[in-house]
């Protein structure tokens, strides 16, 4: 069974890192990208199945990435991991068809199902 292949995307280094370490058993973390720019430049190069992505980042924010990924490689799958509890990037994350926005308190307890939830049909 081929691997679901995650491309994460956060500017707080200790969190991309705990982030990868969380998802590395059942995954396969195929990037690690600090900024929105550098976000873009690895979905086109690498295709991963699901993005995982901050909403706060330096050079472009999370959901202006995913809008210029999506225009071009709309299979991607989207989910926020954020601290963002505002009904302004909901409504944007929703509008946006993303798959998953979820705090950055609970990814413990719902990342992972959020991702396969995610991932479902694309692999």
């Amino acid at each position: 069974m081929k691997r679901i292949r995650i491309l994460l995307a956060d500017d707080d280094l200790p969190m991309l890192l705990a982030t990868s370490r969380l998802l590395q058993a059942d995954f396969e973390v195929v990037g690690m990208v600090s900024d929105g720019n550098s976000l873009v430049e690895a979905a086109f190069r690498l295709h991963p199945d699901v993005v995982v992505s901050d909403i706060s980042m330096p050079k472009m924010n999370g959901i202006e990435a995913a809008r210029r990924i999506r225009s071009s490689l709309p299979g991607i799958k989207f989910i926020f991991l954020t601290m963002h509890d505002t009904k302004g990037y909901r409504r944007e994350a929703e509008a946006l068809g993303v798959a998953g926005y979820i705090l950055k308190s609970s990814a413990r307890e719902r990342l992972n199902q959020a991702i396969h939830t995610a991932a479902e049909g694309c692999v």
